[in-house]
């Protein structure tokens, strides 16, 4: 067994005992909390040979503090002499869990900076990018709209959470989050402005968001600026894109906020459809190839749902039918290898659809024809264009 799967083993070991108990306190709770955002980043590892030195030796030293959790939780459970102690010094069982609770904080912080130190490039749940001609939210300098404009920007997201959440915590209830934003930037976060939010700070639904999550989101701009694009309605010309590739598509991705389009990116055939069903109402208003156009990889790593890392070979033929099932006729690119172009066949049964294979030249004929909000264009639309 690989270090990622091993460390992952223990994670769900350890959650799992946690949950079996009945009289688990705060501390407890806090620790599985913890543990199970480190599988989020973890699951990410499964899908992947991990060859960066700095970052094994992360996953090893996470390895080893997991194992210490693990034995010293069920020690005060299972242990005769340790469960004495207990009695008599019940002070020694909370202060080695509080240890451990730190401990396991520092590790995940340490381990999100390996991950970042190898994937330049990374997309939790997905990206909502605007045209390179309006402002980017993400990246903009102008001055804030916070209601706490006194604040240096970079500052923003720890003082909100210091304030409201509390220094000594960095994972909150979902929730409670979306509540506290509420408050703290004094706008309403209705059922579906939090759908939205917390399928980008919350991608796998654990109901839970870190400290890490958050700042990795708003980075230097402004809290407020980037809670309101992400619960906002998107804007058109729009390009949703869906691909576990950022990478690659970093420069095609550019190249469509160029030519004036708004780019949704989706890292996955769940986290897409989860996307797609929040804002199927509003997107089916735009439902024409001027406004709204979908572009899909065919395969893709994914894990199925008891978290097991798989490559979906298919993943291109789910997400048009999941599309066209849903009430969109817009056009869909598949957009793959040479390889995997044979697979892309499927697209001669639906209208409005193609595909190509690395036909760089294509693709942007694709995309500039959505930038000039355009219904006519026909070159793309066959398979293997």
């Amino acid at each position: 067994m690989d270090i990622a799967s091993s460390v992952y083993t223990i994670s769900v070991g350890i959650v799992n005992f946690i949950a079996e108990q009945e009289d688990k306190d705060s501390l407890q709770v806090q620790i599985s909390d913890t543990v199970v955002q480190i599988q989020n980043v973890i699951r990410k590892l499964l899908l992947r040979d991990v060859p960066d030195l700095p970052l094994r030796q992360t996953l090893q030293t996470l390895q080893n503090l997991l194992s210490n959790v693990d034995s010293h939780l069920r020690s005060w459970k299972e242990s005769r002499g340790r469960r004495m102690i207990a009695l008599v010094n019940p002070w020694a069982v909370t202060q080695e869990i509080k240890e451990d609770r730190v401990q396991l904080m520092n590790q995940y912080n340490l381990l999100i900076g390996a991950m970042y130190m190898v994937d330049h490039i990374t997309i939790n749940g997905y990206n909502m990018l605007q045209p390179a001609a309006q402002p980017n939210t993400s990246t903009s300098s102008q001055a804030s709209s916070s209601s706490h404009p006194n604040l240096p920007k970079k500052d923003e997201a720890l003082e909100f959470w210091h304030s409201l959440i509390g220094d000594d915590l960095e994972i909150v209830k979902s929730e409670d989050l979306c509540d506290h934003l509420a408050s703290w930037l004094n706008m309403k976060l209705g059922s579906r402005s939090r759908r939205r939010l917390l399928l980008r700070l919350d991608e796998h639904n654990t109901g839970h968001v870190t400290l890490k999550t958050l700042q990795d989101l708003v980075r230097d701009a402004s809290l407020k600026e980037v809670i309101q694009l992400y619960i906002s309605d998107p804007k058109f010309p729009l390009l949703v894109w869906i691909s576990d590739d950022l990478a690659i598509n970093a420069y095609k991705v550019a190249y469509a906020q160029e030519r004036g389009v708004s780019v949704v990116q989706l890292a996955s055939t769940s986290t897409a459809k989860d996307w797609i069903r929040a804002n199927q109402s509003f997107l089916l208003k735009h439902n024409n190839a001027g406004d709204l156009r979908f572009i899909s990889d065919q395969s893709r790593n994914e894990l199925n749902s008891k978290g097991v890392p798989y490559l979906n070979r298919n993943a291109g033929n789910q997400i048009i039918q999941f599309i066209r099932k849903k009430g969109f006729q817009v056009p869909v690119l598949i957009y793959t290898g040479k390889k995997s172009l044979h697979m892309t066949r499927y697209v001669e049964s639906y209208a409005n659809a193609g595909s190509i294979a690395n036909h760089y030249n294509m693709y942007q004929q694709f995309v500039s024809a959505l930038g000039a909000r355009r219904t006519d264009d026909k070159g793309w639309m066959k398979y293997a264009a």
